[in-house]
């Protein structure tokens, strides 16, 4: 792994993905083996390859699928004489094969949607239509939300094992060392090879009411097995816990939006063929339909789907999606949901079952990569049975029980009513021994030293090494150097420090903070902080930006001047989360600011002086709220980059109160801040990104302590700010902001031939600025620096579009200023990359 700075920072805006770095660390082409029947499978119309088609020998389970390009191997000891070859939307095809002789095959397959004597048609209406309307109609009754309450325990497996790797893996320079882990290696009946490396359970009970509407989650019990450290990944397998609702007209995979084969305007989105009679299944006559996108890249299901011949519910579907889909990281992906009818009074999903399979390059089905299998039991279930309104009353929608991380054997003996397979057993074996191996412990201190920029030396970390040497007009070469403790430390307690000298301004610089955290009922957080900072500062620069002091920010200014302060700042805080989504933070502060790059002045009558530092304290308060969040913080600028979308809006607030006289302050200020932010789903058109941001000044201060928008002339794009605004450019004590960025997630570029094999996607945006100065600060008693719009007659505008999806982690904004033009250093339109994880 290079070493490169220009690397570092994109791990830095992928958020230290895990699961990236995991997939490069194993990824490796495997050669060509030796097969007994080989060959391709296409369209006998068109002669266009077919993907995933299945190719089986008959009467067994050992078969395979095409891969992207229509291609498939098969092998096998067993004495089979025929190949059955079968797609959704074809004739299913039976070829005879030669035992012991290595084989070619080219298959064609006829269109079966063709094939019309096969079902009953009606003249001028497939036959499918008319049984898929009365799904639709009775979908209200069809769906346990219609129930005045119902509770279900669930018990949930995932497990990751890599996949294809081969004799070259493991000789892997990094792989070498562990022989052992090689011992757990099985193989698929279409001659697959995979390793167990991941496995978590979870038991949980879900309660709903319906009027008024409660929902609420208890987490019984919850463990994982692995060999090193991945949030990603597991911020993944919390999503694979969670089961699509087939009967919305949209359901949400992996971040994407799938039209369900039953939505109410089935029509747009699926190709329909009704088989032909009446099939049994689960004990129920059922009418069998297979559906296909109607697009060959469309975000659309292939699958089929078992409906009952009375009720016209579900009772069994089978769904996937491939490569076509625009998914990154994924070469296939298969649900199956069985649906009882429970209690005989309502259909209930009893059982789903996940099987995904990821990798870095998806068309190529010989690279390592991954496979995701989910399985999923309800049962314990209970309708029409309400608990008592006290029940429903606690506000938290996940309850974590308190011994839900340290459940005993015996407990998960009980819960999964099976036993761990033998594989699944070694796995467990084998993570124990990878964690206390210390050769395996420097690569994952490797693997986190470029990510984060931090080594670990026993229960301190020393970094970050990219913050190690910067380069500035006021400091000029700067060096620094922190600590930190680390989990070997304590798991409740973290403190750390940094120091830095400026060579130019020969000052020494630093900071340190301490925090405290404790665990109280239901897994909810408190806790009790302490920071110190003595450095400078960039006022108007976005938290999301990489830091002020990183080796990159040395030479990625495009526009403008550095226009920085030093700061001392020191801050006591408390916070706490109420519950899941809710917490508040309360702090103590004192900030002294001196000025380095603009003079500080103050005017009475014609006279001019300038301040050598301003002084403020007082108290700041911060709420946030985005229901059902987890792990979140109340700071304002806590916006922080998921893996998934957050499913409601997130809303901030700040109210800041300085204190003339206290601890030497020399303002009485009020400052009141409002974020929202949220992601808007527009199903297959893509989604809608909205930030808005407003606020109120009350106070006669010096322009550090007004309001400046988020500047960004650097390099690098960063969507939360103005990337054509220079810093300081715009003050204001009222304001009001708004980002809209609309993705359309390939909707365009899907149709394109040869762009489409690409997986580009395409966005549009549109930021706008409105800030007002009151009086008493535009003409009050402290000067504002010369350089800056004092009044603003219009709101600052930025647009553009952009091209993401670049290589699966990158982006590339165009960008245009359309109006304050005449301001010193200001460019009228750039282009920006930036860089990200998502599927």
């Amino acid at each position: 792994m290079s070493s490169n700075p220009f690397i570092a920072i994109v791990l830095h805006r992928i958020n230290q993905s895990f699961f990236l770095l995991a997939l490069l660390l194993f990824s490796s082409s495997v050669s060509a083996q030796k097969t007994q029947v080989f060959g391709s499978v296409s369209d006998a119309s068109t002669s266009q390859k077919l993907p995933f088609v299945n190719v089986v020998f008959q009467g067994s389970s050992v078969g395979t699928v095409t891969d992207s390009l229509g291609n498939f191997e098969l092998e096998t000891r067993r004495k089979f004489d025929s190949l059955e070859v079968s797609l959704i939307g074809y004739r299913k095809q039976t070829l005879p094969v030669v035992n012991g002789v290595i084989e070619e095959i080219d298959i064609l397959l006829e269109p079966s949607s063709f094939e019309l004597s096969e079902v009953k048609v009606r003249p001028g209406e497939n036959p499918a239509f008319r049984i898929l309307r009365k799904v639709i109609e009775n979908k209200p009754l069809n769906t346990p939300e219609r129930l005045d309450a119902y509770e279900y325990e669930t018990y949930h497996r995932v497990r990751f094992d890599l996949n294809n790797f081969t004799e070259k893996a493991k000789k892997n320079m990094l792989l070498r060392p562990f022989d052992y882990i090689w011992d757990n290696t099985d193989t698929t009946e279409n001659g697959v090879n995979y390793l167990p490396i991941l496995l978590t359970e979870s038991n949980e009970e879900h309660f709903y009411r319906k009027n008024p509407r409660s929902t609420k989650k208890v987490i019984k019990g919850e463990r994982t097995f692995k060999f090193f450290k991945a949030p990603r990944i597991m911020e993944f397998v919390q999503d694979m816990y969670i089961d699509p609702n087939i009967y919305d007209n949209y359901v949400v995979i992996l971040d994407k939006s799938f039209p369900s084969p039953i939505n109410d305007y089935y029509k747009r989105n699926y190709n329909f063929v009704l088989d032909s009679g009446i099939h049994r299944i689960e004990n129920f006559n059922c009418h069998h339909i297979y559906f296909k996108p109607k697009g060959k890249s469309d975000v659309a299901f292939t699958g089929e789907m078992y409906i009952d011949t009375v009720s016209y519910a579900v009772v069994q579907v089978d769904v996937e999606f491939s490569i076509e889909a625009n998914v990154n990281f994924v070469r296939n992906y298969w649900i199956r949901q069985n649906y009882t009818f429970e209690q005989n009074k309502q259909w209930f999903l009893t059982k789903s079952q996940v099987l995904g399979d990821f990798t870095v390059i998806e068309n190529s089905k010989d690279m390592t990569g991954f496979y995701g299998r989910k399985t999923t039991e309800v049962r314990n279930i209970r309708l029409n049975e309400p608990r008592e309104k006290q029940f429903y009353s606690i506000v938290d929608p996940v309850v974590v029980q308190d011994s839900a991380y340290n459940r005993s054997e015996e407990f998960w003996e009980d819960v999964r009513r099976d036993t761990f397979s033998l594989e699944e057993k070694k796995l467990v074996t084998m993570v124990d021994r990878m964690n206390s191996d210390p050769k395996w412990k420097l690569i994952l201190a490797t693997i986190r030293l470029l990510a984060e920029g931090w080594v670990a030396t026993g229960p301190v970390d020393l970094g970050d090494i990219w913050s190690i040497y910067s380069w500035n007009k006021i400091e000029g070469s700067r060096v620094r150097l922190g600590v930190r403790t680390n989990e070997t430390f304590s798991k409740h307690l973290e403190l750390g420090g940094y120091a830095a000298y400026g060579f130019r301004d020969k000052r020494w610089k630093g900071g340190a903070n301490a925090q405290l955290t404790f665990l109280r009922k239901g897994s909810k957080k408190m806790v009790l902080g302490a920071n110190y900072r003595n450095d400078l500062f960039q006022q108007g620069r976005s938290q999301n930006v990489i830091p002020l002091d990183h080796i990159l920010t040395s030479f990625t200014m495009l526009s403008g001047t550095q226009k920085r302060t030093l700061i001392e700042s020191y801050e006591g805080f408390v916070e706490r989360q109420w519950f899941t989504g809710f917490a508040s933070r309360v702090t103590a502060f004192r900030d002294r600011i001196e000025p380095l790059s603009l003079p500080f002045q103050s005017k009475e009558g014609i006279d001019t002086s300038n301040l050598a530092n301003i002084l403020s304290a007082g108290l700041r308060f911060n709420f946030r709220f985005a229901w059902g969040e987890t792990d979140m913080y109340a700071t304002f600028g806590s916006d922080g980059k998921r893996l998934f979308f957050a499913k409601y809006p997130a809303i901030s607030v700040e109210v800041l109160t300085g204190f003339k006289g206290l601890w030497g302050a020399q303002f009485d200020y009020q400052h009141y801040k409002l974020k929202l932010e949220y992601q808007l789903r527009a199903n297959k058109w893509g989604y809608l990104n909205i930030l808005g941001e407003g606020g109120i000044i009350n106070g006669n201060v010096p322009f550090p302590l007004l309001h400046t928008p988020n500047a960004n002339p650097l390099l690098l794009n960063d969507d939360h700010s103005f990337n054509l605004m220079n810093y300081i450019e715009f003050i204001s004590d009222r304001y009001v902001s708004l980002h809209l960025e609309h993705h359309f997630e390939g909707l365009l570029f899907n149709k394109i031939p040869g762009v489409r094999k690409l997986k580009l996607r395409e966005f549009v945006f549109g930021k706008i600025y409105s800030g007002w100065l009151s009086d008493q600060n535009q003409n009050g008693e402290y000067l504002l620096p010369k350089t800056t719009q004092l009044n603003m007659g219009y709101p600052y505008a930025e647009v553009g579009f952009g091209i993401e999806n670049i290589l699966k982690i990158a982006r590339i904004d165009f960008t245009w200023r359309i109006n304050y033009m005449d301001n010193s250093n200001a460019l009228q339109f750039i282009v920006k990359p930036s860089f990200y994880f998502r599927f």
